[in-house]
């Protein structure tokens, strides 16, 4: 009696992993991978290549500056080569989830050093490419859970690494993507690839990402690749000198700082 009681108990605990996995729901896949850990502060730089459907490539140099304040996150990117993009810089404020479940869009400012002033990006504008990249300014950022319903497709293997496959639907149909499908790392639900759908449920973009490691503790993704199928155009950015947990000076994060183009 005592042995069949051990081994009903190796059984179940044989199916308790198996099941535990199971019970999670698109939902609760995004939301661990939207509370994977980035430190108080990071810091990088970047080369961003991009290329043509010719195969003409140019290429540009960015640093980034982010700050977690708790329900607002502050972040600014500025482009330092080559001299026609010099000087542009893009700050975004973003917001905690609220109590009620809702996330309130986020705030974000582009400095043009040619013309001296700063430009606001709000609604539609946010779907714009950013900077003549394959990246828009909304995938720059981070994007609330409550923008999207959640459906888990199932589980895949992508490059040799396990993840879950998950379709997410914007709530706002009128969104220039406004379908995903994304695969989630099972080890630490960091984005492994994602495919970008139009209106028109074409697929758009792809985004692959990879050299993904840990640096100071963090889970970090090094090379980001994003294809536009449509238009034969590419971006691939490239992480350097990754840094967290560092002093950053809060003046940085500031309207006034862009337009005194004075972020360093």
């Amino acid at each position: 009696m005592k042995k069949l009681a051990l081994f009903t108990l190796s059984i179940l605990s044989l199916l308790a992993m198996p099941l535990e996995a199971q019970s999670l729901t698109g939902y609760d896949i995004m939301k661990k991978a939207d509370e994977v850990p980035s430190g108080s502060s990071s810091s990088y730089t970047a080369t961003m290549t991009l290329t043509d459907k010719k195969g003409k490539e140019r290429s540009r140099e960015v640093f980034m500056r982010s700050k977690d304040y708790g329900e607002t996150k502050k972040s600014v990117i500025c482009f330092t080569t080559p001299k026609d993009v010099a000087g542009v810089a893009y700050l975004m404020f973003e917001y905690d989830e609220k109590a009620d479940g809702s996330t309130p869009d986020s705030d974000n400012w582009l400095y043009l050093p040619a013309m001296k002033k700063v430009r606001r990006i709000s609604g539609s504008g946010k779907s714009d490419d950013f900077m003549g990249t394959d990246f828009t300014y909304e995938d720059i950022g981070e994007r609330g859970l409550s923008k999207d319903t959640f459906n888990l497709l199932g589980e895949e293997s992508v490059e040799g690494v396990e993840c879950y496959k998950i379709e997410c639907l914007a709530k706002d149909k009128t969104e220039k993507n406004p379908r995903r499908i994304t695969w989630i790392r099972k080890d630490n639900y960091l984005l492994q690839k994602a495919e970008f759908y139009d209106r028109q449920n074409r697929l758009q973009r792809t985004l692959t990402c990879s050299d993904i490691k840990q640096i100071d503790g963090y889970w970090t993704t090094g090379k980001m690749f994003i294809k536009n199928v449509q238009t034969e155009h590419s971006t691939l950015l490239e992480l350097k000198d990754v840094r967290y947990d560092i002093p950053l000076d809060d003046n940085m994060f500031t309207v006034a700082a862009l337009e005194r183009g004075s972020i360093k």
